[in-house]
């Protein structure tokens, strides 16, 4: 099943969600239902547990208390007397779901749920969310007025891989008044929690002020709404497979080269730059920046320093190729250490060296007798590169080895007895490279 699936507003029929189960989903080790003690997770919870002995994993429910409602020790004592009766095993979990500066109190309670569950299951679980079609068109709404591109409009998929399993919603094609059908068919007790019938948050609104008035005017709104997430789906998948594909002939060493993104028609080029920065964990620009970055990645002169920094990173470009970086400032000037053991870390945001025997390092001999410390640039700092005529300055053999100038104030430089014996990354210093063809200490920066 995927979010490509076509809506349905039909009824609940446990057997049919069965055979999704079997035939559709990931087969995972365990099912954990979502359970707040409310309609929907009410209602998911009793069809897998009237379906667990043809499951093929085990059944469990966890449950939340965010701590914002004066009874919300009741409804995690209604979920655990709920469990008992089915026989379901129930984990009960309180956090602080307070939210932060600028933060809305949904935000903030989904962040805090979410995270306390991530650290409940294990490996190849499924967790099972009661999301149901209403709940999909009021998204797709609330991510139009967000002004969001197909990934957003494309909503909540059936299946995604979450957590090193997966998080399904295996009623998302049903309709809110199937589900409430299904719990007074079969007499279940379920709460119903104040805080929805109010209309101070976002969906809430949605739900009391303007979808009851697009569907008085357009009997099938939800079950269309629901219908173009599902054609935005397919988009967001045909746009993902056109930026793999770019990235395919556009990247090298997790850097992306610019005269790709010089080459590609504009909105492909925004395309596989977003990608780019989504495969690396950052996070999203908005369309503007987004476009205000390609543009001074791709058109700024050449000898520019080009940074473009939002929330924690940065990109930067270096010699055609985009960079991204961790953005940190070092109020800290690096301090000079003795060289200890085989691989030294530095400090925070100087990275870590080690030493290995290969051609063009550091003469043994020389490492054994002299004292061998690790310190950086200062002014005037010169060496002769081994196998090569006459000095260079430590600016020019980092422009020759290609590293980056943000770079350069943290590289680190081997000395020994004072004298500088080898630039990290770049290569040993003449005196102190071994005679002939015999293997050194190459000095090997990863700056993490």
């Amino acid at each position: 099943m995927s979010s490509r699936d076509k809506p349905s507003s039909g009824t609940l029929d446990p057997d049919s969600l069965l055979e999704e189960f079997n035939r559709r989903l990931p087969h995972p080790e365990g099912y954990r239902v979502g359970f707040s003690g409310g309609l929907d997770s009410t209602v998911l919870l009793n069809v897998m547990a009237s379906l667990r002995g043809r499951l093929p994993a085990p059944l469990s429910a966890i449950h939340v208390d965010h701590s914002l409602q004066p009874g919300s020790r009741d409804w995690a004592g209604h979920c655990r007397s709920e469990c008992e009766r089915l026989g379901v095993p129930l984990t009960s979990l309180v956090v602080d779901a307070a939210p932060g500066p600028g933060e809305s109190p949904e935000a903030a309670a989904r962040a805090a749920r979410y995270a306390a569950i991530a650290k409940t299951l294990g490996p190849r679980s499924m967790f099972l969310t009661a999301h149901h079609l209403d709940d999909q068109a009021e998204t797709v709404l609330l991510q139009l007025l967000r002004g969001a591109g197909v990934n957003g409009l494309a909503a909540m998929p059936v299946v995604r891989e979450w957590n090193a399993g997966w998080h399904a919603r295996p009623l998302l094609k049903l309709r809110r008044a199937a589900l409430r059908a299904w719990a007074l068919a079969n007499g279940l007790r379920w709460i119903e929690d104040p805080s929805n019938a109010r209309s101070e948050a976002d969906r809430n609104y949605l739900r009391h002020h303007i979808m009851p008035g697009l569907a008085s005017r357009w009997p099938g709104a939800v079950e269309n709404i629901a219908r173009s997430a599902a054609h935005c789906a397919d988009a967001a998948d045909a746009i993902r497979m056109q930026a793999a594909r770019d990235l395919g002939r556009a990247s090298s060493a997790d850097r992306l080269r610019v005269d790709t993104l010089r080459e590609l028609p504009l909105a492909r080029a925004r395309n596989l730059l977003r990608h780019w920065l989504n495969e690396r964990g950052a996070p999203p620009l908005s369309l503007r920046r987004l476009s205000d970055a390609l543009d001074q990645l791709c058109r700024a002169r050449s000898d520019a320093a080009v940074r473009i920094a939002w929330k924690g990173v940065e990109m930067r470009r270096f010699r055609d190729q985009v960079w991204l970086l961790p953005a940190h400032g070092r109020a800290v000037k690096p301090q000079t250490l003795d060289w200890v053991g085989e691989e030294m870390r530095l400090g925070p945001g100087l990275g870590r060296v080690r030493r290995r025997k290969a051609p063009g390092g550091i003469d043994p001999g020389r490492w054994v007798r002299g004292r061998v410390s690790i310190a950086y640039r200062h002014t005037g700092l010169r060496c002769r590169p081994a196998g090569r005529n006459g000095t260079r300055s430590f600016k020019k053999i980092a422009q020759d080895f290609g590293i980056p100038p943000w770079q350069r104030e943290i590289l680190p430089v081997v000395f020994i007895d004072g004298e500088p014996a080898a630039i990290a990354n770049c290569c040993a210093c003449e005196p102190f490279a071994p005679e002939g063809q015999e293997p050194g200490w190459l000095i090997e920066w990863d700056p993490d």
